[in-house]
């Protein structure tokens, strides 16, 4: 495809053109400290004759490359850091003009990032303004230390009006060092990154990315109050320039207020229609009726940088603003905005639209829950970087897709703000943050912190107009509350923020901000670190109130039962009774922590006493909680030992195998019906949304011999299920042909319900019609007990019952996704294909004990009842085969990413059974087919998903390498120094969370036994198993690390 021609191939060449044809339109409207609020006028022609000075000033400095006669030049970057103004811009298409890139430094910049910058582009010399001088010598000194040079050149400003003006001066014209064809290439300018999760990275523009960008603007006239070192307020002044339209810039003396903002705007020569603005300023001016008139007085108001909250957005909308989202990225340009044909009749201006050119070349790769991360293409004329290997820009951006306008999407933040709480749950801050700061007056700015931490937490910069109130904290957090409780109520519950958890900074706190004035969220939770522990130092132990002293167990539970329902608020119902499971009732992880805080603050159990951060988990009723807390205060708790666990266990196997069903199932059909005119196995499938799931559903419907395969998925609707498996298959790269596409049914269901949750003619659908039921989804959470996994332990017997209730002769066979952890507490190291005979064996964690249930169960019901059951007892996944995908936030992955922060790896004793996540999930679809086709009435399996080829830990180091990582082999207490010593900031290092896992793990002397798990079942079941798996090998590994390089998860 031919690439698209512009006006002029480089910005030299397009501020000639402008020169030549249109040298008396005014360019610029701006002003200067020696002028107050006057604006101040440069015509295209000043701008060229301005340049022209500048040039011939900087070429007598030799700051260019020196070359032989009729030689190109060697490209050579010139930092700037400067205050920003026009004469900025100036400088910039000076150096341009004399061959040369100019790298633009945000003036919010540390010497350590200013230094980082200059080395990362190859600096030669760093022209500062007044200013900077010290951060410019001292970044000087900082690169010699590393045997680098940098010249340092103080900045010349000459007048650009009045005496000495461009206008009064007598000013050559100075040649340009290269042609337009020969620039349009190379490099034009560098911008760079916020720094947000570390140093800033430089994004190098070309001067055809430069024009391509300025090309997909409107011919408007337009206003800017953003400095010039911003990716979007540097296209803005070009976007104009290259439409030969006026630019109207805040003067930069003038502070940055709503009435100053007002005054030049209406004050400006040349009326600008269209405002380049980022959220900041627009709640600047959506807080006077003046702001909101300017706004609503332009054509159109678009801003970029960062999401501007909803109710702030309807909020100038309805009063007349023609607000459009403008998303994309200084590596990528303009990519979706939300300009509409009708602003009268379409509002909605925060959804952004995939249309036009730009649709071919967006690739989302689906990041669960109708969120995507958006990708651009190769090919795409503005796209000046990639960091994926075939070509593509990955951004890091999260945008959420139209539940009805498949093309249409709203920004919601970056993958790396994301904070992933202790429990596992992660939290996206930005959405809460917005919330609060853009729907209250009182409030400047919010910082939601909680990472690594068991709940989140917030705080809160009052802005001017609550200053005061802020004075009495309690009646500030009353004030500002209604916001933080709406806040709450569109996030999910472990996200949601107590009032006990905010803190109040002071009036005029000056937070870490990048340029666009979005926070920089490690360099917030470095600043405010002692707060932030603070509060939860409060929060979990209390300030010294005396205590309750409580010894019978009626009154405990009546304090347990107040505290619970106080916690759940709202959500509270009737019917908490002391036996009721509580997260069955309600109870949510936060609440869960909150309950056990209320129970430190305010019982007296002891000294020494530590209540564990899961005992809501552990003793999931009031009953069993109020008994545990009674024992713990006399000295004799026992209620959480493993011979408690292990009676539970086996009641629960008596009490659900007591409910299987046993009677004769009707038929209100014929039992061997087809489905949409196709005859052949109808499979039933669970956790088709997760990795396995998806790669089980991928095989199946493959199958020449699969007619239909009906996933059931939590979901809002059968639409939203079908869409989270679509997303799911997606996400996985699974590409099925339209057939094999069209045997996918999809009904949203709750499992743990007897009817499935499923309307009575979807119910016998799956009764009448299943030939397999496959219950692939579970509870993936390690602090919950076995109690707590009780209704799920329910929605296996639910499915295992609707084969039972088939009509068909020979029931359709049950199989349950299992885990090796079911077996893992044996004494014996060799591990048979066959059920277990004691609970002991499941180890310690409710996960193992609930899946151990459940194969008990089922082993009953082999012999009970007519059911056909098959064990799949699955061992570690690791990614596909094909296409490398693996999950980054395992253990595993995030060990090998920490590479990349430590520079090393451990050497480990490990001897890795793992196995690709394809070859497991065609192993089961085999298992399942060959079931089927050799079907026995009443028959129990059990099979062993797993790898029994054992890979040696140097083939997994060799892959790594032959992946590209770069790292140290050292042995793993060293390494877990490393780790320790690394950054802190999970969002930045997020292997750091693991550190007390790692240390569990591989830190213990005492290496945990080999246990060889037995095959001969699942290997004469399945021809993949038996034939095609094999030990990990070095290609596989490199593959992983090739599929991780291309998300961005290691450098």
């Amino acid at each position: 495809m031919p690439a698209p021609s512009f006006n002029a191939q480089s910005i030299t060449e397009l501020i000639a053109l402008r020169a030549e044809q249109q040298g008396d339109v005014p360019a610029v409207h701006t002003g200067a400290a020696e002028f107050g609020e006057k604006l101040m006028t440069l015509t295209f022609s000043d701008i060229a004759r301005a340049v022209d000075r500048l040039a011939a000033h900087y070429a007598q400095l030799n700051i260019q490359p020196t070359v032989s006669s009729g030689e190109i030049p060697p490209e050579r970057v010139i930092a700037v850091l400067t205050s920003t103004a026009i004469d900025e811009t100036l400088l910039e298409i000076a150096l341009a003009k004399l061959g040369l890139t100019a790298l633009l430094l945000s003036v919010n910049n540390s010497t350590a990032a200013v230094a980082h910058l200059c080395k990362t582009t190859k600096s030669t010399h760093l022209i500062y303004g007044t200013k900077f001088e010290q951060t410019a010598k001292d970044a000087q000194a900082h690169l010699a230390q590393e045997g680098i040079s940098l010249e340092v050149v103080p900045e010349t400003r000459y007048p650009l009006w009045g005496p000495g003006g461009v206008r009064d001066a007598k000013i050559p014209q100075y040649p340009a060092r290269l042609t337009p064809e020969q620039e349009a290439k190379r490099t034009c300018v560098v911008l760079h990154s916020s720094g947000s999760t570390g140093f800033p990275k430089p994004v190098f523009i070309s001067h055809y990315g430069l024009i391509a960008n300025a090309a997909q603007s409107l011919p408007k006239t337009g206003f800017s109050a953003l400095p010039l070192f911003h990716g979007f307020g540097h296209f803005s002044i070009f976007r104009c320039f290259y439409h030969g339209k006026t630019f109207t810039l805040m003067p930069p003396h003038l502070p940055l207020t709503s009435a100053n903002i007002c005054r030049i705007i209406k004050n400006s020569p040349t009326p600008p229609v269209q405002h380049f603005a980022v959220p900041y300023v627009l709640k600047l001016l959506a807080e006077t009726d003046e702001g909101v008139e300017a706004l609503a007085s332009f054509e159109a108001v678009s801003f970029a940088g960062a999401a501007v909250p909803d109710d702030l957005g309807d909020r100038l909308v309805q009063a007349g603003v023609n607000l459009i989202s403008f998303y994309g990225t200084t590596e990528t340009g303009a990519l979706m905005t939300s300009r509409r044909a009708d602003y009268v009749n379409d509002k909605a201006w925060n959804w952004l639209r995939a249309e036009g050119p730009i649709e071919k070349y967006l690739e989302l790769i689906p990041q669960g829950s109708d969120t995507f991360e958006v990708v651009v293409r190769d090919g795409w004329p503005a796209k000046i970087m990639s960091n994926r290997e075939d070509g593509a820009y990955c951004t890091k951006d999260l945008v959420l897709q139209h539940p009805e306008h498949k093309t249409w999407f709203k920004y919601i933040g970056r993958l790396d703000d994301t904070l992933t709480q202790t429990l596992g749950e992660k939290t996206n801050p930005v959405p809460i943050e917005l919330a609060i700061r853009g729907n209250s007056p009182l409030v400047a700015e919010c910082i939601v912190f909680g990472d690594a931490r068991p709940q989140t937490g917030a705080l809160i910069l009052p802005s001017e107009q609550g200053k005061d109130l802020a004075k009495d904290k309690k009646a500030y957090i009353d004030a500002i509350w209604p916001v933080v409780a709406d806040a709450n109520a569109n996030a999910p519950t472990h996200s949601r923020i107590l009032p006990e958890m905010i803190d109040i900074l002071p009036y005029g706190t000056e937070i870490p901000v990048a340029t666009k004035m979005s926070i920089l969220r490690p360099a917030c939770y470095k600043k405010f670190g002692d707060i932030i522990n603070a509060i939860y130092e409060r929060f979990e132990h209390g300030t010294g109130q005396p205590k309750k002293d409580i010894s019978s167990k009626p009154e405990m539970e009546a304090f347990l039962t107040e505290t619970i329902l106080t916690a759940l608020g709202e959500k509270a119902s009737a019917g908490l009774s002391p036996t009721t499971d509580l997260f069955a009732y309600g109870v949510d992880s936060l609440q869960a922590t909150r309950v056990r805080n209320v129970i430190t603050k305010s019982l007296e159990l002891g000294e020494n006493v530590n209540l564990g951060q899961n005992i809501v988990y552990e003793h999931p009723s009031v009953s069993a909680l109020a008994d545990y807390l009674l024992s713990v205060k006399s000295g004799q708790d026992a209620s959480n030992s493993p011979e408690v666990a292990h009676k539970t266990m086996l009641e629960m196997v008596d009490r659900y195998a007591s409910q299987l069903f046993k009677g004769d199932a009707s038929s209100s059909g014929p039992a061997d019906a087809q489905i949409n005119g196709h005859s052949g196995e109808v499979i039933v499938l669970t956790g088709a949304t997760g990795s396995l799931g998806a790669h089980i559903l991928d095989q199946l419907v493959r199958r020449p011999e699969v007619a239909k395969v009906i996933c059931l998925s939590r979901a809002k609707s059968h639409e939203d299920s079908f869409k989270r498996v679509q997303d799911s298959l997606s996400q996985r790269l699974r590409k099925l042909s339209p057939e094999a596409q069209s045997k996918i049914i999809s009904f949203a269901s709750d499992v743990n319900k007897p009817d499935l949750g499923l309307a009575p003619e979807q119910y016998e659908l799956l009764r009448l019609q299943s030939t397999a039921v496959i219950h692939n989804a579970w509870p993936v959470n390690f602090v919950l007990s076995i109690n707590s996994f009780d209704e799920h332990i329910g929605g296996a017997v639910n499915l295992l019952n609707l084969t039972l209730k088939s009509p068909k002769k020979i029931k359709p066979a049950f199989f349950f996704s299992s885990s090796v952890g079911t077996v893992q507490g044996r004494p014996d190291p060799i591990v048979n294909e066959d059920f277990s005979d004691s609970p002991v064996t499941a180890g310690g964690m409710g996960y193992g004990r609930s899946k151990w249930v459940v194969e008990k169960i089922m082993e009953r019901a082999s012999k009970e009842t007519q059911g056909r059951v098959g064990v799949l007892r699955i061992g570690q996944l690791a990614g596909d085969k094909e296409n490398g995908v693996w999950n980054e936030t395992e253990a595993w992955p995030l060990m090998f990413r920490s590479a990349n922060t430590t520079g090393t790896l451990p050497f480990l004793e490990e001897k890795p059974s793992w196995l690709p996540v394809d070859q497991a999930g065609q192993t089961i679809s085999e298992i399942v087919l060959n079931n089927l086709n050799t079907a026995q009435p009443s028959s129990g399996n059990v099979y062993h998903v797993l790898n029994a080829h054992l890979a040696s830990w140097s083939d997994i180091l060799e892959g790594l390498k032959k992946g590209g990582l770069k790292f140290e082999t050292v042995d793993r207490y060293t390494w877990l120094e490393n780790l320790a010593k690394s950054n802190s900031d999970v969002t930045a290092n997020p292997t750091y969370k693991l550190l007390n896992f790692y240390q569990n793990r591989i830190g213990n002397k005492t290496e945990r036994p080999h246990m060889e798990f037995k095959v001969d079942k699942v290997e004469a079941s399945s021809p993949t198993m038996k034939q095609e798996v094999k030990a990990i090998d070095s290609d596989i590994v490199a593959l992983w690390v090739k599929q991780w390089k291309s998300s961005g998860f290691l450098q």
